[in-house]
This record gives structure tokens, sequence and C-alpha cells, in this order.
């Protein structure tokens, strides 16, 4: 299978993301907190994601903006962690902006997709590697005290 299509076809609604630097921002929950930083769990999936893990994208929506659209909807967040588009694709994944499929989605709502994995160890491999970029560098939203 060719790096192309291992993938799941994307939704006509769906651009997948190449801009290498910019960030795709997750809300990590207060429970996965550890000592202030987020275990691996931030990018674990949550019931009925289907393999799509939920966050926005820098080009959009600003790590504070993705923050309070999480606190606002009634989510909790202990705050926003980033990785760049390279660090997705380096871990072995793709991002997704699906947010010109659904106005009730917040802004600029991207996926990082897990769908292509097909057994736990690649799973666990593909979060590993995106918990080490998040957590290498400080939370983007709320500033660190």
């Amino acid at each position: 299978m060719t790096e192309a299509n291992r993938y799941v076809a994307l939704e006509p609604h769906e651009l997948e993301l190449d801009q290498q630097e910019e960030h795709y921002w997750r809300q990590c929950h207060p429970s996965y907190l550890d000592g202030g930083v987020p275990s691996v769990q931030i990018f674990c999936e949550s019931t009925g994601d289907n393999g799509k893990i939920s966050g926005a994208r820098s080009t959009k929506a600003s790590a504070e903006l993705a923050y309070e659209e999480r606190l606002a909807g009634g989510g909790q967040t202990a705050g926003t962690w980033g990785v760049t588009v390279s660090e997705i694709i380096t871990a072995g994944t793709r991002a997704v902006d699906d947010s010109a499929g659904d106005r009730a989605l917040p802004t600029g709502h991207t996926y990082v997709d897990y769908r292509h994995l097909d057994d736990r160890p690649s799973v666990r491999a593909v979060r590993s590697r995106l918990h080490e970029a998040a957590v290498s560098r400080p939370r983007e939203w709320p500033p660190e005290p």
C-alpha cells in the first residue's frame, strides 16, 4: 500500500493540513495532568471519536480561542497544548480540517486521523510520539505562570 492510499478517503468538505509549521491545538482534560504535565492520555480516543482525535488548527483558531470554546461548550480543560503538522506526519498520521462540514463544530475544528492504524501497538506508538512532541514545549494557553 502506498503512503497516499493508506488513509481512509476524505469527505468532500475535508482538507488535509500540509503547512509543516502549522499547529494542531489539543485540549487536556484536568484528570490527564500529572504534576502539571499531560499524560499520554491527552492523545487517547474518547467514546465516539471513531479514530478522529479532535482539536483545532492554528491558522483558524488561536490556542486561547480553542480553550475558551471548549469551556463555553461545557467541556473541561486544563489548557491547550500543541503539535505541528510536521510532528503529526512524523508520528505516522495526518491532520484533517473538517470544520466546513458542520457549523456546530468549534472554530477550525481539525482531527488527527487514527482510522488507518489497524492494531493497538500502532495506535500506542502514534500517541506516544504526539505526546512527546506536545510536552516538549510549554502549554500554549493559558500561559505558564
